[in-house]
């Protein structure tokens, strides 16, 4: 596929170019120049929002009928909330859906490709170009609406009233956009959660987990699903402790941290990224983290690497 480039035009923003790349899986996704990263693994965009997304969402749970309220947060592309409608769909499960997102290009980029339109079916095509048109979408089994900006202050303008039973937490990187990754900003989501509802993420690292597990939350691994790969986890799930679904043992696709797991807890790695006033910069987020860090009294995390043999995570 031939690589094609748009910059931003809008001058609030620092500039970024989005750089469209294919996955083994067919489908697109983009690379960001500012952040460093592409939106989705090599192993394909969709195969990546049904695995670590819908499948660990154990869409089962819910009754045939029943309307869930979902959060996602870095809407992107759409692929995680496409690939939910589907299942949902297929189920009868009615949604309210909100979506957060600082950039309308993902979107656009995507509805402009004839590669990522032959995923959907005509109704989530229809969804998305009226998130695009219009920053909402109605039909008979979906209802929502996306708000544009700053993550961290536009999760504030979603009313404390609402609950989610699903949370999509799909940023770049902790270490190319802390900001995304806050301890507060975590908490922030962990107090929108329903009595049984979870907050999902690819992230696997110390930090989040951390943090996600002191705002009160029971931490569990999204297992591989490719037998042949030697990662442990390629997510977390986060669910409230008096919910019913932290002793569910019905979901095969995630399992409780194993000990190589709770020992990266318990190393530098797990310090926090701290933004208590929800505006600071990524780098000043780095630099108070650094410098905790360098205070902190936990275990170095190059010992736990060497214990476990594993050099691809902080």
């Amino acid at each position: 596929m031939k690589d094609l480039k748009y910059k931003s035009e809008d001058t609030n923003q620092i500039s970024d170019e989005l750089q469209i790349c294919s996955t083994d899986d067919g489908s697109i996704s983009l690379k960001s120049t500012k952040y460093k990263e592409r939106f989705h693994s090599n192993t394909g965009a969709k195969k990546e929002a049904q695995e670590k997304f819908v499948n660990t969402s154990n869409i089962q749970r819910f009754k045939k009928g029943q309307e869930i309220c979902v959060l996602d947060v870095c809407f992107g592309m759409g692929y995680n909330t496409a690939t939910l409608m589907e299942e949902l769909e297929d189920k009868q499960i009615f949604m309210t859906w909100w979506g957060l997102e600082i950039d309308k290009r993902p979107l656009e980029i995507a509805l402009r490709s004839s590669t990522f339109k032959t995923n959907w079916s005509k109704r989530i095509l229809t969804n998305l170009k009226s998130i695009q048109n219009s920053n909402q979408f109605l039909d008979t089994f979906y209802n929502g609406q996306i708000i544009w900006g700053d993550a961290r202050k536009t999760l504030r303008q979603i009313s404390p009233k609402i609950k989610f039973d699903l949370i999509f937490h799909d940023a770049f990187s902790p270490k190319q956009c802390p900001e995304l990754w806050s301890e507060e900003f975590l908490t922030g989501l962990a107090n929108k959660l329903s009595k049984d509802g979870r907050i999902i993420t690819y992230s696997r690292a110390a930090a989040i987990r951390a943090s996600l597990r002191r705002s009160g939350l029971v931490i569990k691994s999204i297992l591989p699903t490719d037998p042949k790969t030697l990662d442990w986890s390629i997510g977390t799930i986060a669910i409230r402790r008096n919910s019913k679904e932290t002793d569910d043992k019905s979901n095969k696709f995630t399992q409780p941290l194993l000990a190589r797991e709770e020992e990266h807890l318990e190393t530098i790695a797990a310090v926090p990224y701290r933004d208590p006033t929800g505006d600071s910069l990524s780098h000043e987020i780095k630099k108070i983290r650094a410098y905790e860090q360098s205070n902190s009294s936990l275990k170095a995390t190059n010992s736990w690497k060497e214990k476990w043999g594993d050099t691809k995570i902080e």
